[in-house]
Parts: C-alpha cells; sequence; structure tokens
C-alpha cells in the first residue's frame, strides 16, 4: 500500500477521506482485497466514491460494484457517518492520525475499524490471552492469574471477549483495575456472548470494544477467524491458556507469528486434549510460560518500577501479591490451600504435605469447604475450586 503519511498528502486531508472508507468498509462483500484494488485504480477513497458502476468492473466484480453504488444511493454516507459518532462509535480508517500503529505493521491490517471506548496508549505494552472455550478448571485459575498479574503489572489486556479462557482472563484484569480491549466477530454495538456483558460494559469504561464490521453485523462463524488477526495484531505478545490440536487458538497464534510477535505457551499433560494444541506450539519453538514474572523478564515487556516485587507465581499456578492483607486466612489455612489441587488428594496426602494433624486437618477442610474455596467429592479426597 505504501506510506500511509505520504498517501494522506497525496488524496488531501484524512478527516475528507474518512466517510468514505467508512462507507466501503460498511459494505457486505467488500473486503479489504477489493478496497484496496479501487482506491489503488481510481486514487482516494473520495474518487472510488465518484466511480460509476462501469468503471469499478474495470478492477472489480460488478456484483460488488453494484452493490456500492446501491449503498451509496440507499443512505447518506455523510449522515451515516455523523450518527456513528453520536452512538459513541467512533470510526478509525488507516488514514487517521490515532489508527493502532500495531495495526500498520500487520500485513492484512484492517482499512477501518469500529471502537466503543478508547484506543491503547501506543506506549503501554499490550498482551493477548487466548485459549479454549471450553477449558478446564486449571486453565480457569491460570487464566484468572495471568488477567490479574499482568494488568497489575500495567500491561493492556487484549482478547475476543469469547467463552471461557479469553472471557476469564478479561475479567480478572478488569478487576484487578487494568484495561482490556476486547475484538469481536461482530459489530461493536452487539454483546456476544450475551453472558459476557459484564465485560462488555467493562470495556467501554476501561479499554475498548473494537470491530473492523460495522454496526449491526451479526456474529457469524466466517467473521471470527478474520478478527483474530486483530487480536495477534493489537497485541505485543500473544499467551496461549490451553488449546485442542485443532482450534481458533492456533489460527491467532500462526497469525501472529507472521506477524513476527512471540506466542508464549502453558504447558500441560501429554494425556490432556487441552493440552495438545499447546504442547505441539512447544514442540516447533514456541515460549515456555512458567510465571507471569519470568514471562515479562523474558519479552523485555518490564514491570512497572512500583510492583516491581510484587508478583509470584508457582508452578502449582498460586499467586502471592506480597501487599494483599494477609489477615484474611491463617498461616494454616493457606497451607491447605497450596496443597490442594484440581485433581483429587486424599487426607493422607495433604498430611504429608502440610505437615497438619488429621483433627486440624478436617476441621480447616470443612472450614475451606464451607467458604466454597475447596471442594470434598469423596469420603477422604478434596479439590480446589475456583
Amino acid at each position: 500500500m505504501g506510506n500511509i503519511e505520504e498517501r494522506n498528502e497525496c488524496q488531501g486531508s484524512w478527516k475528507e477521506q474518512q466517510p468514505y472508507l467508512c462507507w466501503m468498509t460498511g459494505v457486505e462483500g467488500v473486503g479489504r482485497r477489493t478496497i484496496e484494488k479501487l482506491i489503488h485504480y481510481a486514487g482516494s477513497p473520495k474518487e472510488v466514491y465518484e466511480m460509476k458502476v462501469s468503471d469499478m468492473i474495470e478492477v472489480i466484480s460488478e456484483k460488488k460494484a453494484k452493490a456500492l453504488v446501491l449503498a451509496k444511493t440507499k443512505n447518506n454516507i455523510f449522515q451515516k457517518y455523523e450518527e456513528l459518532h453520536k452512538k459513541g462509535i467512533c470510526f478509525y480508517s488507516i488514514y487517521h492520525p490515532r489508527y493502532p500503529k500495531r495495526l500498520k505493521n500487520i500485513p492484512d491490517m484492517p482499512y477501518g475499524i469500529y471502537v466503543e471506548g478508547e484506543l491503547p496508549q501506543e506506549d503501554i505494552p499490550s498482551i493477548a490471552i487466548i485459549g479454549a472455550r471450553q477449558c478446564s478448571g486449571y486453565g480457569q485459575l491460570m487464566a484468572q492469574v495471568c488477567g490479574r498479574d499482568l494488568a497489575m503489572a500495567g500491561m493492556n489486556i487484549v482478547s475476543g471477549m469469547a467463552r471461557g479462557i479469553d472471557g476469564i482472563s478479561q475479567k480478572a484484569a478488569l478487576e484487578a483495575g487494568g484495561k482490556i480491549y476486547a475484538v469481536l466477530g461482530c459489530g461493536t454495538n452487539i454483546c456476544y456472548p450475551s453472558e459476557n456483558r459484564g465485560i462488555y460494559n467493562g470495556a467501554k469504561e476501561n479499554g475498548a470494544i473494537i470491530s473492523e464490521y460495522p454496526p449491526g453485523t451479526p456474529p457469524a462463524p466466517g467473521l471470527f477467524p478474520r478478527r483474530n488477526r486483530i487480536i495477534s495484531g493489537l497485541a505485543d505478545l500473544v499467551l496461549i491458556i490451553e488449546a485442542r490440536a485443532k482450534s481458533g487458538t492456533l489460527i491467532t497464534a500462526d497469525m501472529a507469528l507472521e506477524q513476527g510477535k512471540e506466542v508464549y505457551v502453558l504447558p500441560g499433560r501429554v494425556t490432556d486434549p487441552l493440552s495438545q494444541g499447546c504442547n505441539r506450539m512447544l514442540k516447533q519453538g514456541a515460549g515456555l510460560f512458567t510465571s507471569v514474572k519470568e514471562l515479562l523478564e523474558e519479552s523485555g515487556l518490564g514491570i512497572k518500577p512500583e510492583d516491581a516485587g510484587k508478583i509470584e507465581l508457582d508452578m502449582e499456578g498460586t499467586c502471592f501479591c506480597q501487599e494483599q492483607e494477609r489477615g484474611k486466612e491463617s498461616i494454616l489455612e493457606e497451607r491447605v490451600m497450596d496443597a490442594l489441587d484440581f485433581y483429587p488428594k486424599d487426607t493422607d496426602c495433604l498430611m504429608q504435605e502440610t505437615q497438619i494433624g488429621y483433627r486440624l486437618l478436617i476441621h480447616i477442610l470443612s472450614k475451606i469447604c464451607l467458604e466454597g474455596k475447596a471442594e470434598r467429592i469423596a469420603a477422604n479426597q478434596f479439590i480446589k475450586r475456583l
């Protein structure tokens, strides 16, 4: 496409081009390649607008040409553009000075994006946390830990607001006071999935809802793979938490690698289907995720000075935030919680690991089960709960 700044000078001000690109990107069936062909042929979005069907079919199909002309005759594109802003939806074309620089560097950048909220600041690192929709209890815990601790470290959290890992990590980031950026496979005015309404509203207030599809576009299977390149494009690094051998998560990972982004993966058991995709990526050279602290150090994204020393993640996935109040649980209760796992452990095993006597151990287990932190699944077997 050439240098966008140079093209701006040739095509007039970015403000002048905005409504025309908004018109082009809002026509169903007209994608990036079609827009690129037309602009290259005509010279600018404004000049494309002035073309007739007979002119357009020189470079694109007659069906697409008629769809573009129908869209501009059916609606006043300038009025429609203004109505977006009245609804709180901003349109950022590639000519807009605030179009994300990270997206300008990907091979297949969108010609325009619709945004509700505030775009991420360019100087703040962004990490995409993605993974399986049908995740395990372990995956849920790690998504919570990573979303929370990365937000505490000052990272922006990018994801697709999908069920499972995506939504869990973004919810945890919000609760930690962080900023999240949800990239949708539908219009920004549609909350999908509907159960993530809290995340959707939270992103508008502390981050943004982003889509390349115009408002009113319903979610459809074919739209989600395309949006994945924007998720990885907005991120400096992609972290994968659980992925099957064939999944949309791996599509995003491949796109991230094509974009030159670092990909880190949470390892899993070789017998676990939810870890097959992750373990395969590790064999192919992806970074091994062991803790948030090491991830930030190895990637060079760093930790905010005021948060240095706060975050430590042990191999069992238990997060210790040294500045949090320690009086809520006794030392013995913490010891039991540390020993518990998402896989069943019996009282003999817990007594050995915690060095706590049977009667006291049963008392503590009963207490934390009542609090919902653990669950008795058999006479003397317990598991950790979220």
